[in-house]
């Protein structure tokens, strides 16, 4: 029984590894925009600071509903248009960046759950696993 436990402890803790190797990637991002959105009727925003998510999200509609119209009137008047672009950044670009935005503003949560989850399994861990885990961890700073 404590065996089955223990694989299962291994599997769970190398899930919340992966994970946390995912935040700490999302916590680094390559911005494709200047970050700095405006629009009539909605201000300025920073997207590095911006942590209002329902915002975002209009912002994100916003760009949607220009690029839309904008193929659609240059179809209407029968003019193939050039890409669509606002401040000098294409929508595509805009909309990584607002989910870039919303990941980091997510990630303090997800975050503290691991954190929890984390300490939840470090409390199961049998004495012989968690020997194993200590020598693998000692092997693995020897040269």
């Amino acid at each position: 029984m404590a065996n089955e436990t223990d694989d299962k402890t291994l599997k769970l803790i190398e899930q919340i590894k992966l994970q946390k190797q995912e935040i700490a990637k999302a916590e680094r991002p390559n911005w494709a925009t200047n970050c700095s959105f405006s629009a009539p009727n909605m201000g300025t925003t920073n997207l590095h600071v911006e942590t209002d998510i329902r915002h975002l999200v209009s912002i994100a509609a916003f760009l949607v509903e220009s690029e839309k119209s904008y193929y659609e009137t240059a179809k209407l008047l029968g003019v193939e248009a050039p890409s669509f672009v606002w401040q000098g950044f294409t929508a595509k670009e805009w909309l990584e960046d607002i989910k870039t935005r919303i990941n980091k503003v997510q990630i303090a949560s997800k975050k503290k759950k691991l954190e929890s989850l984390e300490a939840r399994l470090n409390a199961i861990i049998s004495p012989e696993l968690r020997a194993k885990m200590e020598l693998e961890a000692i092997e693995a700073e020897l040269p």
